[in-house]
């Protein structure tokens, strides 16, 4: 709107100028009717007149040319040219007055011709100063535009980061709680063995006082056979006193049988509490190894904080890493698969068989040829997105295969899988990503889940 105004403005100059000089052309053409009018009275015109006019008007046109009027104003210049020219022409004729008028008009072009001349450069400089301005206005707004896509950037990474620091705080809270839960199950299990100790210790004072118990029974049937050897050596000494004693035998013979019968059912109630006491050993035997299982799971298991020291773009490219590795790993390049491995890189094997666990840890011989057992299956991956997660200054990959080992032969029957789930650690070690930790966990004959 502004470059609109200043044309209009300079246009209405122009037009003030062009006024001014056809108002001094009409002057001239006055003068010369007015000579022509009076040339009666003046004679002829003089010579030195005509000449003087043609002299001014060949300066006029040279300071016209001065301007590059030739190119600027061509019209108004080639006018004054031939007005010149026949101002000139009729000067050679003696026509005094044709020849004052047509330098008088020859002037007035040329100075036309300058003017416009002039205000025609000033006009195009002017253009190409808003030109200039139009330019700078163009790259101005390029440069906004790229600080706008730079800030529209930025808010995109702050969104970014803003995802990664909640998901990170969801980990954090969800360890937490897995946490409560493993503490609270270990407190359960303490007050659980406090009370298999109490029954043990039950059970051991049941089995002294049954022990006791048939002690006093064997005793009492050591007497009863004394008393019955007494009574036979009194039978056969006495015949009076046989029948009294033949009573007196069977009444202990039926006592005998009364004390071995409770003994048979004593000994029977000792047994029984005697592998009630070999159940408790062989249960508190198997709570100790469930203890140090556990304990060995805790000191195999690597702590989760749920912080890492890793920037996105080493997160990147550790997740990248992996990537590969796993890739190597599904065309069965053992040896491209095996290169992202460290030296000392710690391999805890568990196998699980009909609920049992069996850790282990593998040395790097026995990793590189189970890894070949493994890799001659026909292993399917039975999660669609690689899981990640990150600690400390690792980037960790969570992988599940399962392959069929006993297909369903009927509707009734139900498919049973070994499943494998590989745990990998990778760290940074000279700008490259290397796995110095992994877990496996084998389960056997297990539907698939």
């Amino acid at each position: 709107m502004k470059r609109s105004n200043t044309s209009v403005i300079k246009q209405e100059k122009f037009q003030i100028q062009m006024n001014s000089n056809r108002i001094f052309l009409l002057g001239c053409i006055l003068f010369g009717i007015v000579l022509m009018g009076c040339g009666g009275k003046l004679g002829k015109v003089e010579i030195v007149d005509v000449q003087n006019a043609i002299t001014q008007a060949e300066k006029a046109i040279n300071d016209a040319l001065d301007v590059k009027a030739d190119s600027l104003a061509f019209e108004q210049f080639e006018r004054a040219e031939t007005e010149l020219e026949k101002s000139k022409e009729a000067l050679k004729n003696k026509e005094g007055i044709p020849a004052l008028r047509f330098a008088n008009l020859a002037y007035s072009h040329a100075r036309m011709a300058k003017y416009e001349a002039i205000q025609n450069s000033k006009n195009a400089v002017a253009y190409g100063n808003l030109l200039a301005k139009d330019a700078v206005i163009v790259e101005l707004k390029g440069d906004l535009e790229n600080q706008n896509n730079k800030i529209k950037d930025l808010e995109k990474g702050l969104q970014s980061l803003e995802n990664t620091e909640r998901n990170l705080n969801n980990s954090i809270t969800t360890l937490n709680n897995e946490k409560q839960e493993i503490v609270r199950k270990n407190r359960l299990n303490v007050d659980r063995l406090s009370e298999v100790n109490d029954e043990l210790k039950t059970l051991q004072n049941r089995i002294t006082q049954s022990e006791t118990e048939v002690r006093n029974y064997g005793n009492e049937v050591k007497d009863l056979t004394r008393k019955l050897e007494a009574a036979d050596a009194i039978a056969q000494s006495a015949s009076r006193q046989k029948r009294t004693a033949y009573a007196e035998v069977e009444s202990l013979k039926k006592q005998i049988r009364e004390q071995a019968k409770n003994y048979t059912t004593k000994l029977a109630e000792a047994q029984k509490r005697n592998i009630a006491v070999e159940h408790s050993e062989y249960l508190k035997k198997q709570a100790e190894e469930a203890r140090e299982y556990v304990r060995q799971l805790d000191s195999q298991k690597p702590v989760r904080t749920g912080r890492t020291t890793l920037s996105t773009q080493q997160i990147n490219g550790g997740k990248a890493a992996l990537k590969r590795w796993e890739n190597e790993w599904s065309r069965k390049n053992i040896k491209a698969h095996l290169a992202f491995y460290s030296p000392n890189v710690v391999i805890n094997k568990v196998h699980t068989v009909e609920s049992k666990e069996n850790p282990s840890k593998l040395n790097r011989n026995q990793f590189e040829s189970e890894l070949n057992d493994m890799s001659k299956h026909p292993w399917q991956k039975t999660q669609e997105k690689d899981l990640f997660e990150v600690e400390q200054n690792s980037v960790i990959g969570t992988y599940r295969y399962s392959r069929l080992v006993t297909p369903a032969l009927t509707e009734d029957d139900t498919a049973l899988y070994q499943i494998w789930i590989r745990e990998i650690w990778a760290h940074q070690i000279q700008n490259e990503w290397k796995i110095y930790r992994e877990t496996w966990q084998i389960f056997e004959n297990i539907p698939k889940f």
